[in-house]
């Protein structure tokens, strides 16, 4: 019987450079009472090695034989957890002292919860990194900005607004739904079945997780693989705003990622009507064999066409200026 009513869960691979330091932010916690699983998705780098030089009793090593993917990797560490909760943890962030104590007796608090998370901040050894400059311009602000139940039940519809190495979860509730056997977008699949199921998720309004940008950090998957795997988490919901009614289907934005999006939904048999941008200058062009509107020309209150939001930056520009014209999530418009 586990004498821990904490399981705490990493996923790694090639992690070398940043692990033990990472290692050493979980060991140190106030809150120490928990078994700590690794699972090694088969590395070939000096991990394992780095791994064992720590003498803790708490840790629980495995290795698989070759590399399998984060999202079957986590399912596996998820079969070896035995407590209570779960929290996740990556092999190369850094967290606070406190984040399991506070997260525990939030959960302790809350019956009511089954995930809770943190705020995060982005660090990055090199402040030129353009994929870090990125995440701290754009998605830790939108990301700290969710910190209501009610915000996060609407914005997990539109995008992962939860970070998966900052959360602490019931185990019951997050081995009943499992994540997703993707290589990208695993961990975006569990959150979204749960708030679509009605379980209650939140953040701790404390940053309590530095989330590392490093080169390894930056997504290989292209623009189309990751709509194809947004695409199947959303199906249902993007079924519903094809064909519930007869209006027009929009994607507001004319860039790489509208482009992507329209090719995704047209492998899957549907055909939008046009593109939506804020840029006076792709106003009337050609995208896809469709035209580029100004949202001022086709969004009112009417609500004659539906949209879909292909705009990471502008999201939440765009979803203010949809609800102002009285557009419903889900019903008039969908964010990717």
């Amino acid at each position: 019987m586990n004498k821990f009513n904490l399981s705490v869960l990493m996923c790694t691979y090639n992690s070398e450079k940043y692990i033990s330091e990472t290692i050493e932010s979980i060991l140190n916690q106030t809150f120490g009472e928990f078994e700590f699983i690794i699972v090694d998705d088969g590395s070939t780098d000096d991990t394992e090695k780095i791994i064992k030089r720590f003498k803790d009793a708490r840790i629980k090593y495995y290795k698989l034989e070759k590399n399998v993917g984060i999202g079957k990797a986590s399912n596996y560490g998820l079969m070896k957890t035995s407590s209570k909760y779960i929290a996740r943890v990556d092999s190369d962030d850094i967290y606070d002292i406190t984040r399991f104590q506070k997260q525990k007796n939030f959960l302790d608090k809350n019956n009511d919860f089954c995930i809770v998370g943190s705020l995060i901040d982005y660090f990055c050894e090199n402040s030129n990194n353009e994929r870090y400059m990125y995440c701290k311009n754009y998605i830790e602000k939108q990301t700290n900005s969710v910190l209501t139940q009610e915000d996060m039940h609407e914005k997990l519809y539109w995008y992962c607004c939860l970070v998966n190495s900052s959360i602490m979860g019931r185990s019951e509730v997050i081995k009943k739904y499992g994540y997703g056997d993707f290589r990208i977008g695993e961990d975006y699949k569990l959150f979204y079945e749960l708030n679509k199921s009605g379980h209650k998720i939140i953040n701790f309004n404390e940053i309590l997780c530095r989330i590392r940008i490093s080169d390894k950090s930056i997504c290989a998957a292209s623009d189309l693989e990751v709509y194809k795997i947004l695409y199947e988490i959303k199906k249902e919901e993007i079924k519903n705003l094809f064909e519930l009614d007869n209006r027009k289907v929009y994607i507001w934005g004319a860039g790489g990622l509208g482009k992507s999006l329209c090719q995704v939904f047209k492998d899957n048999g549907f055909q939008i009507d046009g593109f939506v941008d804020g840029m006076k200058e792709k106003w009337n062009t050609v995208i896809c064999d469709k035209v580029v509107k100004s949202p001022y020309e086709i969004i009112n209150e009417y609500k004659k066409v539906k949209v879909v939001v292909a705009s990471e930056p502008g999201r939440f520009a765009i979803t203010d200026y949809l609800k102002s014209k009285g557009y419903d999530n889900l019903i008039d418009y969908i964010v990717f």
